[in-house]
C-alpha cells in the first residue's frame, strides 16, 4: 500500500465505523425498513444530499439541545456549555435555541483533498442573518476555501465548501443511490442522529485484500454498498446499524463483522475499566464514571445482530434511568482534559527534544545548559539557543546574548515564550516553564560547554535530556536542575502532567511515569556515563 493510501486509511475507517459508532444504542430490534416519503416531499434541508454520498450526517440539533440528558450535562457544566453557545453564535450569527437541525454531507472521500470538499446545510427555526452566517462560518476555515451560501428558504442555508454549483441544486425528486434509506430514515423526524455511508466512494483501498491485520476483520463491512445507523436519545440512547450488501452470503459475513467490531469496543472497554476503578479508588469523583463505564459495557455486550435479506444489522441499547449521567460527565471530562494535557506536553517535549537533536547536527553538540559570560556566569538558558529549531528564529534574533535574561532588552520578551515552552493548563500570559535539564556531576548538561552525543555512553535511551521540574522558572532564566548525587533528586521532578512526570530522554523518546524510580535508578539515569545498570522500576 502507498504512503499516501497509508495515511488516509484510518480518514476512511473513521468516517465509516463513526457512522456505527455515533452513540451506544439502539432502535427496537426488528424494526421494519423505513418508508420512503413522497416523491418530492424530502424536506428541503436533505434535498441536497446526494444518495451515493461518501459520508452523510444529519443531527436534530433542537432535539439534542432540548434533551433531559444535555440539560443534566449543562447544569453539571454551566460554563462549557455557556462557552459552547458563545462560540455557536459567532460561527452561525445565530443562537443554538434558534437552530433546528444540521446535515452534513461528502461527496467523495478517494483522496484526502476530498475531505475539504463537502456541504452543510443548516436548518433555523426562524430567519437568520447570511452575512452573519457566512463570515462566522468563514472564519471556521483555511482563507483559501472556497465558501458559497445558497439560501434555499428563508429559514434554510446550504454552505458549500470547495464544491461546485451543481450541489447547489436539489437532487432529482425520484434520486436513489446506496444512501437512499439513510436519508429517508431522516426524512421522518424520528431519530436524533442519522449517519450513513456510501461504500465506494470511500478510499479504494478499503476494498483491497490486503487490509492491515488489525482491520481485515472489517473487510466484509468495507465491500458492502453501503452502511447508516440512528440514533434515539430519550429514557434510553439507542442505536440501530445497517449493513447493506449484494447479496445474502455477504450480510452474514458483515454480520460476523459487525460482531468483531463491537467485540473490539468491549476489549477496549474491559481493558480501560481497571485503570478507571483503580483511579476511584482515590478520587470519589470517580465513581459515579465507574458506574456509567460499566453500563456502556453491559449493554455493549448485550448488542443484537441479525441478518435480513441482504442487510446485516446490530442494536445495542443503552438505558439511562438511573445513572449517575452529571457527575460521571464532568468526571469524563476533567479526566479526558487531564489525559489531553499529557497528550500535549509529551508532544511538547518531543518538539524539545527534536530541536535539540538538529541543534547538535548543525553546531555537533547539543546546546550547553545556558549561555555564559566571559567569566562563567550563565546569563540565558538554553531554551533561548533552541529557538531556531523550534520555529522561533526571529524571537532568537531579538535576544542580546551577551546580557542576562533580565536585562532591560530580554526582559520584554519573556512575554513572548513559545507555546512548546508552556505547561498545558497555564494561565493565559504564563511566562515560566517547567521543562528543565539536570547539569552537572555528570548529567546530560554542563554549563559553559554543549556535549556530544558520543559521549552519552550509558546510552541515549537511557539519560535523562529533558524533565517536567516541580518547580517553574522564567522561562529566559539559566536557573536549572544541580544534580547532587547524594541528595533525593525525586524531589525536583514534578507530577504535573496528569498526576504524572514526563521526561523526554536523549534518543528523543519520552516517557510517562506513574511513580519515580528508585534514587539509585533516577541517578543512573541522570548521568551520561557513569556505567550504572538501570533498574526494573523504570
Amino acid at each position: 500500500m502507498k504512503a499516501r493510501q497509508a495515511r488516509f486509511l484510518p480518514s476512511g475507517l473513521l468516517l465509516l465505523l463513526g457512522a456505527a459508532v455515533i452513540g451506544m444504542g439502539s432502535l427496537p430490534g426488528g424494526q421494519p425498513a423505513v418508508a420512503a416519503p413522497p416523491a418530492g416531499q424530502l424536506p428541503v434541508e436533505l434535498q441536497y444530499v446526494p444518495h451515493d454520498a461518501a459520508f452523510f450526517l444529519h443531527a436534530d440539533v433542537a432535539a439534542i439541545w432540548k434533551s433531559d440528558l444535555t440539560k443534566t450535562f449543562r447544569e453539571a457544566d454551566k460554563n462549557s456549555f455557556d462557552n459552547l453557545e458563545d462560540m455557536a453564535t459567532q460561527a452561525l450569527g445565530a443562537k443554538i435555541d434558534n437552530l433546528k437541525s444540521v446535515t452534513l454531507f461528502f461527496p467523495q472521500l478517494k483522496m484526502p483533498p476530498d475531505t475539504q470538499k463537502f456541504g452543510v446545510v443548516i436548518r433555523f427555526a426562524a430567519a437568520y442573518d447570511q452575512k452573519k452566517l457566512e463570515a462566522g462560518f468563514a472564519g471556521l476555515l483555511p482563507k483559501n476555501a472556497k465558501i458559497k451560501l445558497v439560501v434555499p428558504a428563508e429559514t434554510v442555508a446550504l454552505i458549500l465548501v470547495g464544491l461546485d454549483d451543481a450541489y447547489g441544486k436539489p437532487q432529482p425528486a425520484n434520486a436513489e443511490g446506496p444512501l437512499t434509506p439513510a436519508i429517508h430514515a431522516a426524512a421522518t423526524g424520528k431519530h436524533t442522529l442519522v449517519g450513513g455511508a456510501a461504500l465506494g466512494n470511500l478510499p479504494d483501498e478499503l476494498q483491497r485484500d490486503d487490509l492491515p491485520g488489525q482491520v481485515r476483520a472489517f473487510q466484509p463491512i468495507f465491500k458492502a454498498q453501503s452502511i447508516f445507523a440512528t440514533v434515539d436519545l430519550g429514557k434510553s440512547l439507542n442505536l440501530n446499524v445497517r449493513v447493506k450488501t449484494k447479496r445474502e452470503a455477504q450480510a452474514e459475513d458483515a454480520e460476523k463483522a459487525l460482531a468483531a467490531f463491537i467485540k473490539l469496543i468491549t476489549e477496549e472497554l474491559g481493558r480501560e475499566l481497571p485503570d478507571i476503578e483503580k483511579e476511584a479508588a482515590k478520587n470519589e469523583g470517580l465513581r459515579d464514571l465507574v458506574k456509567v463505564f460499566k453500563a456502556g459495557l453491559t449493554a455493549a455486550k448485550g448488542a443484537k445482530y441479525g441478518v435480513e435479506g441482504t442487510e446485516a444489522k446490530l442494536s445495542v441499547t443503552l438505558p439511562l434511568d438511573g445513572l449517575p449521567l452529571a457527575s460521571a460527565y464532568v468526571a469524563a471530562v476533567r479526566r479526558v482534559g487531564q489525559a489531553s494535557a499529557a497528550i500535549q506536553s509529551s508532544n511538547n517535549l518531543k518538539q524539545i527534544a527534536l530541536a535539540m537533536h538538529n541543534y547538535h547536527d548543525v553546531n555537533e553538540a547539543f546546546p550547553p545548559a545556558a549561555v555564559c559570560d566571559k567569566k562563567g556566569k550563565p546569563q540565558l538558558s538554553w531554551r533561548v539557543l533552541i529557538l531556531p529549531y523550534v520555529e522561533q528564529e526571529s524571537l532568537y534574533k531579538q535576544f542580546k546574548l551577551d546580557e542576562p535574561w533580565d536585562s532591560e532588552n530580554n526582559k520584554k520578551l519573556l512575554a513572548k515564550m513559545p507555546a512548546v515552552y508552556k505547561l498545558p493548563g497555564s494561565l493565559p500570559g504564563t511566562t515560566t516553564t517547567h521543562y528543565r535539564v539536570f547539569v552537572g556531576n555528570g548529567a546530560a548538561f554542563d554549563w559553559v560547554m554543549g556535549g556530544k552525543i558520543t559521549q552519552i555512553t550509558d546510552g541515549t535511551s537511557n539519560t535523562f535530556m529533558v524533565v517536567t521540574a516541580k518547580d517553574a522558572v522564567p522561562w529566559t532564566k539559566p536557573e536549572e536542575l544541580e544534580f547532587d548525587p547524594e541528595k533525593d533528586m525525586g524531589k525536583l521532578i514534578g507530577f504535573v502532567a496528569n498526576g504524572k512526570a514526563q521526561v523526554a530522554m536523549c534518543d528523543g523518546s519520552v516517557r510517562t511515569l506513574s511513580k519515580l524510580p528508585s534514587k539509585e535508578t533516577l541517578n543512573a539515569l541522570i548521568t551520561k556515563n557513569g556505567g550504572e545498570v538501570i533498574g526494573p522500576d523504570f
